[in-house]
């Protein structure tokens, strides 16, 4: 006797959602690629059915009760790029806005990039990536029609969750036209790892793209350490466990899976529907225990292999032919691409080998259905189910396997994972698989089938517990409280608006100011290595406007030694404080001055011996020798081994170096060995105390970790700027060593002896 498998039918169901988790005047906008609903034309117009599942019926509830918007596109191309009044106005009445794709955009964006490039990549199925730059174009355009149509409806306490791949670019795009915007993006895929990450040819871009969002979600630990490598070494940036820093805002990165709705699936399998379609089946099973697969058809989800494995079961033990069958339902996707109907061709045969070795007259071991089913006999499914086979060859997380569990009316069944399933993080007490391996899997199948109910019960127990207590409600409010909190977590604030204004008069009405700038990264941009970092034309230009006009007095505080700011800055009548505070020269002096008794040397070739070795290890990192101190500089090195060599390096010298009179700084791409007590807050502070009664304004600005003692001890009347993004001591921040060097000319354009002398230059010429 056959099992037949009912085709997909509409069903509507009420799910109970939990109190609210939106504040007061809150509104989620969401926008991903598809809109929960089915639009459909009748005789009575248009209308917008509502789907079931996943993020629709996560969403589902926030999205009503906080009045706001899902963005979408509605499911069907449109041949002019615009949707008809009577659609708009069907999906409004459901809270939602269409966005409208030429079939040549959907081609384009959705075919080709999203399900040709980024889906076969983020799943290590690399031989299937076809990459081509104009469609790239078409899919950063599609972004930012998705962009400014959430711009057309946000409002400031709004709070925007963009959804999955095909849309990583909208979060920069909102950040950039409403910098205060408070921005989610979840990736519902894998995240590669970095060596098959960079292989995508845009791969900054994307990255960029999503680093526009305050927080960044991924269904487990493994994505949100996959994206931190790519961002160490596609961007290079200094990424912490949790968040990174970029364009001035600390991003969270969030690990966290999605659940489901397990009530749903109880209150079900509850039903007289459910009930009767469970009678169905275990009539059908007429008593042989039931393996079950339910898949959408694609190649990630492995389906072969798993028919291979079940085939492999059978003949290990041709008794169990006639004691167990399974069923594997192939939900069809993308019938129209020959990738997957070879695919489909494949699954159909190897399901007819296995009905053709194993087949009898009254019974068929191998039910293969290629169809959808409805939830009601999805539920009786996952009731009748012994053992669930959820054995996908990658996958970002796998509902299936947490509806299986929910379903199940009582601690019972038997769940198989597969090792690159998302859920596995969550599902420990599963039985878990290696996919690529049909002879384990078959293995597993037997356990599975010999496994007492007693350890069913210990197994199947705490997940469901987890699936019942980690719910989709529960992961929506996680989220968006992450979302919420990253405003909290922003770093030092830039310099701008009513506070720039403020210190503008103020450095205005001023009749003495002290200004302390650093270097490399302040004045002047980094490069490969310290020697081509030599002053430019407008750097120089800068430093001498400052020193001819009076009320100003100007000093450069570096790590450099003396000989390179003499060489270099010498002649803008600047003074100078050299190689961290070791060394100093007033304006108007020819002669740097010591600043503390030199200590002996000894050290000096053994720490060069060790810095050497790592030299070494680390191609295109160098050394640097300076008059008080030694440097191990790793700025244009490979970001990941650099900064695993430049910990060790670090470790090693702050041990060794325990018990002498001498320290180790981390700085920028720079471990540097030098004489205790020496840094350039000493030499800044030392200088401001002598300057107390003459000076009414000091401005210090610097980037790096060194320039941290300046800030903390220039007093609190000081402006204290950092010069990029991390967290500092500094009260303000410029974004780079450009606006540093444009605030500067702009504010000595405000004094009026800086007028006079452009005045007089200007007669000269």
């Amino acid at each position: 006797m056959g099992v037949t498998v009912a085709a997909n039918q509409v069903t509507t169901e009420r799910v109970d959602a939990p109190a609210t988790f939106l504040r007061e005047g809150e509104r989620l906008l969401l926008a991903s690629n598809r809109l929960p609903v089915t639009v459909q034309r009748d005789e009575h117009g248009v209308r917008a059915q509502m789907s079931s599942g996943g993020i629709a019926t996560g969403l589902s509830h926030p999205h009503r009760e906080g009045k706001g918007l899902w963005i979408g596109w509605p499911g069907a191309p449109s041949p002019d790029g615009t949707l008809d009044a009577e659609v708009q106005g069907a999906l409004a009445e459901q809270g939602m806005v269409g966005i409208a794709l030429t079939p040549e955009e959907h081609e384009a964006y959705y075919n080709r990039t999203c399900n040709r490039v980024l889906w076969p990549l983020f799943h290590y199925f690399t031989h299937n990536v076809t990459f081509r730059h104009d469609d790239w174009q078409v899919y950063e355009r599609v972004n930012r029609r998705f962009a400014d149509a959430l711009l057309e409806h946000a409002r400031p306490s709004d709070i925007v969750f963009v959804h999955d791949f095909h849309l990583l670019l909208v979060p920069a795009m909102l950040r950039e036209a409403l910098p205060e915007l408070r921005i989610g993006f979840f990736l519902h895929i894998p995240f590669p790892s970095s060596e098959i990450y960079r292989i995508l040819p845009t791969r900054a871009a994307a990255l960029r793209g999503m680093l526009g969002a305050d927080m960044i979600g991924f269904h487990t630990l493994d994505y949100v350490r996959h994206f931190r490598s790519a961002l160490r070494r596609v961007l290079g940036l200094d990424v912490r466990s949790a968040e990174v820093l970029h364009e001035g805002r600390r991003v969270r990165l969030l690990a966290e899976p999605l659940g489901i709705v397990p009530e749903e699936w109880q209150e079900r399998g509850r039903t007289p529907e459910v009930a009767a379609e469970v009678a169905r089946l275990r009539e059908a099973a007429a008593g042989r225990r039931v393996i079950l697969g339910v898949d959408r058809l694609d190649y990630t989800k492995g389906i072969p292999n798993r028919l291979r494995a079940f085939g492999e079961l059978l003949r290990s033990d041709p008794s169990l032919v006639d004691r167990v069958m399974m069923i594997q339902v192939a939900v069809p996707s993308r019938v129209e691409v020959e990738e997957y109907r070879r695919l489909k061709d494949e699954v159909d045969r190897i399901a007819g080998r296995i009905n053709g070795e194993f087949g009898r007259p009254r019974h068929v071991p191998l039910h293969y259905y290629f169809r959808s089913v409805p939830p009601a006999v999805l539920g009786a499914l996952y009731q009748v189910a012994d053992v669930a086979l959820v054995t996908p060859l990658r996958d970002g997380l796998n509902l299936v396997a947490k509806e299986y569990v929910a379903a199940r009316q009582r601690d019972d069944g038997v769940l198989i994972i597969g090792e690159f399933t998302g859920a596995a993080w969550e599902l420990g007490e599963a039985i878990h698989v290696n996919p690529y391996d049909p002879v384990a899997m078959a293995g597993a199948l037997r356990r599975a089938l010999e496994m007492s109910p007693e350890e069913q019960a210990r197994r199947m127990a705490p997940m469901r517990e987890r699936v019942r207590r980690n719910n989709v409600h529960v992961w929506v409010r996680h989220c968006v409280d992450a979302i919420r909190d990253a405003q909290h977590l922003s770093p030092t604030p830039l310099l701008a608006g009513e506070v720039r204004r403020a210190e503008e008069e103020r450095w205005r009405q001023s009749r003495q100011r002290h200004l302390f700038l650093d270097y490399d990264g302040t004045l002047r941009e980094f490069e490969p290595t310290p020697e081509a970092a030599a002053p430019t034309p407008e750097v120089l230009q800068l430093l001498n406007a400052l020193t001819q006009v009076s009320g100003v007095s100007t000093w450069v505080v570096s790590g450099r030694p003396p000989q390179v700011l003499e060489q270099w800055l010498g002649a803008t009548g600047c003074g100078f404080v050299a190689e961290h505070g070791a060394f100093l020269r007033r304006p108007g002096e020819h002669e740097f001055k010591l600043m503390f008794r030199r200590p002996p040397e000894t050290w000096r070739p053994l720490i060069l011996e060790v810095m050497r070795r790592f030299a070494d290890r680390v191609p295109g990192s160098h050394i640097e020798e300076k008059p008080l101190g030694v440097a191990w500089h790793y700025r244009q090195c490979d970001p990941v081994l650099s900064s695993w060599q430049a910990r060790e390096l670090f470790q090693h010298l702050d041990e060794f170096l325990s018990s002498e009179p001498l320290e180790v700084i981390h700085g920028s791409k720079v471990i540097e060995v030098r004489p205790m007590g020496m840094d350039k807050g000493t030499a800044v502070h030392i200088l401001i105390r002598e300057t107390a009664q003459a000076s009414d304004f000091v401005l210090a600005a610097g980037d790096d970790t060194t320039d941290e003692d300046i800030f903390r001890l220039c007093g609190k009347d000081a402006l204290t700027l950092l010069v990029g993004e991390r967290e500092s001591a500094a009260r303000y921040r410029v974004p780079d060593p450009a606006a540093m060097r444009q605030l500067l000319r702009d504010w000595l354009a405000l004094l009026p002896q800086a007028q006079a002398a452009a005045a007089e230059a200007g007669r000269r010429r």
